[in-house]
């Protein structure tokens, strides 16, 4: 099955674009449908869109891959497996209906089940890209077996851009679960700690928790006789919490003019910050509305994670180990055509930790 989804290959005219920007040394801002924009990413100097260049390349239903164009969207890529009982195997976070799988892989963020499945840079294969010499290069392949260029393949996940203009990516795909059911506890700050242990030892029939405002919701997905034994013996309240409100930041709790998260190392013990909180990932996602971005960073660091900021007052980024990055961009981009903007921002500011 290939080319679905209203395909279109602008591979050439994209090419075109970095060839004359890298003849003139003129930087360009990689862009998709822009709904990601704001959320802590500054804007560059010249946009180049490929939310056109879009469309199914290849999907084998029973590989579990499929292989699309980066201005594919989510919302079409979704419908397109849910058709066959299949899924993304990582939980993209899609902001708006426009959002596409070029964002999704430059951005690199995870929904709320990621400290209990796998995150979105474990389930790339392979991509096609851009580089800064305008060459069209391939890395990875379809099958987890052909790991020549696996890892260079996943470098782009999370690289904002800084690397070359994605063209097309390769995904692991999961089967859909039989069922979803959510439970709501009344949890309080200084019984959280107790809780995520315990959470633990419900995989992997837990896909996501969340706590917030003294109520720890606990999703769970499964084959409903084993998630029916489950919810027997665990208590607490069925709930209708809106997972995917969360998964694409669009609850009101997302919507405020301050706006930061603390990403903290797996099973960090850590104490909850005063104010407006909601976290995920077990405790090691911990999001803040209306807090005071310097403290937060400063607490981030002594626990050996990272604050980033999606809105209000930035802070200077500790970048770890700034001269790899340095080294990887100039291998990927040596001219610094591809938003230079986010890269000196996001990975050389600061200094190290």
């Amino acid at each position: 099955m290939s080319d679905v989804c209203g395909a279109h290959d602008r591979s050439a005219h994209l090419q075109a674009q970095v060839q004359e920007a890298q003849a003139e040394r003129r930087p360009l801002e990689i862009v998709g449908s822009g709904s990601r924009a704001g959320m802590g990413l500054p804007l560059g100097p010249e946009a180049m869109s490929v939310a056109d260049h879009c469309g199914v390349i290849d999907y084998q239903p029973d590989e579990l891959v499929i292989r699309a164009r980066a201005g594919t969207r989510l919302v079409e890529l979704e419908h397109l497996l849910a058709s066959h009982g299949q899924r993304f195997a990582a939980e993209i976070p899609a902001p708006t209906a426009e959002s596409t799988l070029g964002g999704a892989i430059a951005c690199g963020w995870d929904g709320p089940g990621r400290s209990l499945g796998v995150s979105l840079r474990d389930t790339v294969l392979g991509c096609r890209l851009i580089n800064g010499h305008g060459e069209i290069v391939n890395f990875g392949g379809q099958v987890m077996k052909n790991v020549a260029g696996y890892d260079l393949s996943r470098l782009q996940v999370g690289a904002l851009g800084t690397l070359g203009v994605i063209l097309d990516v390769a995904l692991r795909l999961a089967p859909l679960a039989e069922r979803h059911e959510t439970r709501t506890f009344a949890v309080s700050p200084a019984q959280l700690q107790d809780w995520w242990p315990r959470c633990r030892e419900l995989r992997p029939l837990l896909s996501g928790s969340c706590w917030y405002k003294g109520h720890l919701h606990l999703r769970f997905s499964g084959r409903a006789k084993a998630l029916d034994e489950v919810l027997a013996s665990l208590g607490g309240e069925p709930s209708d919490f809106d997972w995917s409100a969360l998964r694409d930041l669009r609850s009101d709790f997302f919507c405020a003019e301050q706006l930061a998260c603390l990403l903290l190392p797996p099973r960090t013990q850590v104490e909850i910050p005063q104010g407006d909180i909601l976290t995920d990932w077990e405790g090691a996602r911990i999001w803040v509305k209306g807090g005071d971005h310097e403290e937060l960073q400063q607490r981030a660091l002594a626990e050996g994670g990272f604050l980033r900021v999606l809105r209000g007052d930035a802070v200077t980024p500790v970048v770890s180990a700034p001269q790899w990055h340095r080294r990887i961009k100039d291998a990927f981009d040596p001219k610094g055509v591809f938003n230079p903007v986010l890269f000196s921002s996001h990975f050389e500011s600061g200094g190290e930790h």
